[in-house]
C-alpha cells in the first residue's frame, strides 16, 4: 500500500473506523514489527511494542497531520515506543533474543546459515539493524526510511551500505 492509499485510510481512522485500522495494520504490521525488533532485539518485546503501536495509532489518529507520510508517522511511533521500552528495560537488564532476531533472517536459509545471520545481525548497531530491517524485510525504499527516521537520504544509504558490509564481513569470518 502506498502513502496515498494509507492516507485514504487515515481519514476514516480519525473518525474511529476500525476497518481502516485493519487495513493499516495489514499493510504496516511487518514494518512496525521489524522496527521494534531492530531496536529491542527481543521477539517478545517487539510483539508487545507492535500491539501497542496500533493501539496508540487508533487512540491518537486525530494527531496525524494530513499531507505527511503516514508510513513515516507510524514507523516513528514504533521507533519511539521501542526506544522507550529499551530505556525502561535497561534497568531490568533484558538481553537480546537471538530467536527474535531470527525473524529478520530469511526462512529459506538452512538452520546454520540462519544462526550465522542472526549472530551477525546482533553485532550491528540498533540503527543499522533498523535500516536493514526496514529495507530488506519491510520493503521500504531508502527515501521512505529517511523520511521515517528523519535522516538525510544519503545518510540512510551510507548506513545501509556500512551495515551490509559489516554483515558480509561477519558472515565471511564465520563461514571460513
Amino acid at each position: 500500500m502506498s502513502d496515498g492509499d494509507l492516507e485514504r485510510w487515515m481519514l476514516p481512522l480519525r473518525e474511529g473506523d476500525l476497518t481502516a485500522l485493519e487495513h493499516i495494520y495489514g499493510d504496516m504490521r511487518l514494518a512496525v514489527y521489524a522496527t521494534a525488533l531492530a531496536v529491542t532485539a527481543n521477539h517478545a518485546v517487539a510483539e508487545d511494542v507492535t500491539q501497542e503501536v496500533f493501539v496508540r495509532i487508533f487512540a491518537r489518529a486525530r494527531q496525524y497531520r494530513p499531507g505527511t507520510s503516514p508510513r513515516a508517522w507510524i514507523v516513528a511511533i514504533a521507533r519511539n515506543l521501542a526506544r522507550a521500552h529499551v530505556r525502561t528495560s535497561k534497568r531490568e537488564s533484558s538481553a537480546p533474543d537471538p530467536d527474535g532476531i531470527a525473524a529478520i533472517a530469511p526462512e529459506s536459509a538452512a538452520t546454520g546459515q540462519r544462526m550465522d545471520l542472526v549472530n551477525a545481525l546482533l553485532r550491528l548497531k540498533p540503527a543499522e539493524r533498523e535500516i536493514v530491517a526496514l529495507h530488506d524485510v519491510a520493503g521500504f525504499t531508502h527515501a521512505e526510511i529517511a523520511t521515517a527516521l528523519r535522516l538525510p537520504p544519503g545518510t540512510v544509504r551510507w548506513k545501509y551500505r556500512v551495515a551490509i558490509g559489516r554483515l558480509r564481513e561477519s558472515l565471511s569470518v564465520e563461514i571460513t
